[in-house]
């Protein structure tokens, strides 16, 4: 891939001008620590609500892992959103200004055009998992006494993957799209339909949505199986997505 690496460090530095880096770093963080707080406190919130309005409220004792599947609900939420306003202007809004003509008029390739964005933007969406997770397992810790590091670690690679599905879904639309909006809105709907259809049984084993139950059963320790399917799906779907987007600029005029 001709130009990857100076592309790469071009993107980087774009991250680092933009801020995007240190807002992915804030949000994550943020629920990283409050996850474990509400997880905490809410069932005593509810409770002492409950006997003010004269309402019985019966929760479990929350556990461990409870606030762990609540940190990784939060960012297949919010994490999502960000990965697709991180990426939806990421080809388009340079076509439209026209620095992508001017950057592959010089001896550099489309897909590592297209490749040091994903790269890029996933190392920017890795450092907010670390953050965040890392906050997230010290709390839940200090408030719960224990957490599964290995299964929490597995659940973050997962959603690393489902994150980086999402950013390579939105980089298609960036490329076809001449409207970051539309881009990002076509990305946000697909997104939404295959988590729609992840609800469905049979057919969560062979969606990305699959990774997400797969983690929260690594860390609530419940037999279930592992969602192979669900993964290699997720990785050709990346691949198409990038593979799609390449296909998109080769058709475009600069």
């Amino acid at each position: 891939m001709r130009g990857f690496s100076a592309l790469l460090r071009k993107e980087i530095k774009e991250q680092f001008r933009t801020n995007k880096i240190i807002i992915f770093a804030v949000v994550f963080l943020f629920f990283g620590l409050s996850s474990p707080v509400m997880t905490k406190y809410l069932p005593e919130i509810l409770n002492s609500l409950s006997e003010t309005g004269g309402l019985v409220i019966e929760m479990p004792e929350p556990a461990s892992s409870d606030a762990l599947v609540s940190y990784a609900s939060n960012i297949s939420q919010f994490g999502v959103l960000m990965a697709v306003l991180l990426a939806m202007g990421a080809i388009a809004k340079e076509i439209e200004s026209g620095t992508a003509a001017l950057l592959l008029s010089k001896p550099v390739s489309r897909l590592s055009f297209i490749i040091a964005k994903l790269v890029a933007q996933g190392l920017n969406i890795l450092l907010g998992l670390l953050l965040g997770g890392l906050a997230c397992w010290g709390y839940t810790l200090i408030f719960f006494g224990n957490a599964g590091a290995l299964g929490f670690l597995q659940q973050m690679l997962l959603m690393l993957l489902f994150l980086l599905f999402c950013l390579s879904v939105t980089l298609y639309f960036s490329s076809l799209l001449k409207n970051q909006i539309a881009a990002g809105g076509l990305a946000i709907a697909v997104i939404i339909v295959i988590s729609i259809l992840s609800g469905l049984p049979k057919v969560v084993h062979f969606l990305p949505g699959g990774l997400i139950s797969w983690g929260n059963q690594l860390v609530s320790g419940t037999s279930g199986d592992a969602e192979w399917g669900a993964l290699a799906v997720t990785l050709a779907l990346i691949v198409l997505g990038i593979y799609g987007a390449w296909l998109n600029l080769r058709r475009k005029e600069l």
